[in-house]
């Protein structure tokens, strides 16, 4: 079997460990075991961990910025931005196949430092509007802040957008506020996934688009996903790895592993790489570079699966 995640051998096994290359290795990302902290140098790509992240998770995502610059480094006065997490299951925030309420909060709590023109926070839901806001948690963690959560699903919301770069998706409806806004971040959680085998922030792209079914019966999945990132801008990733779904992703439920962890970077792809990392997956190791749209993506010029180790931080809180 070779280095990606077969999505056919994967369900062809039933969702079993098989399905992932049984691979075991401590990491695959560059300078991981090393901190950087107190370094002044602006960084691209930050891990903070340790039991103190959900205890205080505005702290834990305030500080996990501090070595990017600041979110004053991504965010201007007057900026319209889009806030991106997982929220389009209806499942409680308990099952963690969306974003955790508090990290969206902390995150919103940033950008509203910034003095933005609009805070949406949006997702394409998989599942009835109402149920998910209802359930999932993030809308009433917001409450109070100067923030509009949305789950649009109106054909009205989107509009038809070429994929000049994709080399199978070539057209797509996509929401209108992101291709409008200043600032896109996503906020994923990270998770397993039974097709993709990892749900990061450039999986999560399917979240702004009105057709996410047609990647899966359509399209050959992973290199629509590739394809798709090159049409989302986003300076900034923050990636919730609280509570990682190591298996029975993405609705869940499925076996959680408390990673304690949040990680932001100006590369979603170095994001998500570094995700991969937080937790086995299906009971196995897995190296950024066995996720085939990571893979795909970083050959499309997204992001890179590694960086070098001046430009990583791991902090612990």
């Amino acid at each position: 079997m070779g280095d990606d995640f077969d999505r056919r051998e994967f369900l062809k096994r039933s969702a079993a460990a098989a399905a992932l290359v049984a691979v075991t290795s401590k990491t695959a990302f560059a300078g991981d075991e090393k901190t950087l902290a107190g370094s002044e140098e602006v960084k691209s790509l930050v891990k903070i961990q340790g039991k103190g992240v959900p205890a205080d998770v505005g702290k834990a995502v305030s500080e996990a910025l501090k070595p990017l610059g600041g979110m004053k480094a991504f965010v201007k006065k007057g900026d319209k931005v889009v806030l991106k997490p997982n929220m389009g299951f209806a499942t409680d925030a308990s099952i963690h196949a969306t974003t955790s309420p508090d990290v969206v909060a902390a995150v919103a709590r940033e950008v509203l430092t910034c003095s933005p023109s609009k805070v949406l926070i949006l997702d394409v839901p998989m599942r009835n509007p109402e149920a998910c806001l209802r359930r999932n948690g993030i809308k009433a963690a917001c409450k109070g802040l100067d923030v509009k959560v949305v789950l649009p699903t109106s054909d009205r919301f989107f509009v038809e957008v070429d994929i000049p770069k994709g080399k199978i998706l070539k057209k797509v409806k996509m929401l209108r506020d992101v291709l409008e806004c200043d600032v896109h971040i996503p906020i994923p959680v990270a998770k397993s996934h039974m097709a993709a085998g990892f749900s990061g922030g450039v999986k999560g792209n399917m979240g702004v688009i009105l057709d996410r079914e047609s990647f899966h019966s359509r399209y050959e999945l992973n290199q629509a996903i590739a394809d798709l990132a090159t049409r989302i801008k986003s300076p900034l990733s923050i990636l919730d790895g609280i509570m990682v779904m190591a298996e029975g992703g993405p609705a869940g439920p499925g076996e959680l592993v408390a990673a304690n962890a949040i990680v932001a970077g100006r590369d979603v792809v170095a994001v998500d790489a570094l995700g991969v990392t937080l937790a086995p997956l299906y009971g196995r190791r897995i190296k950024p570079r066995q996720i085939r749209h990571l893979k795909k993506a970083q050959k499309h010029g997204v992001g890179q699966l590694k960086v070098s180790a001046e430009k990583y931080v791991q902090l612990s809180m």
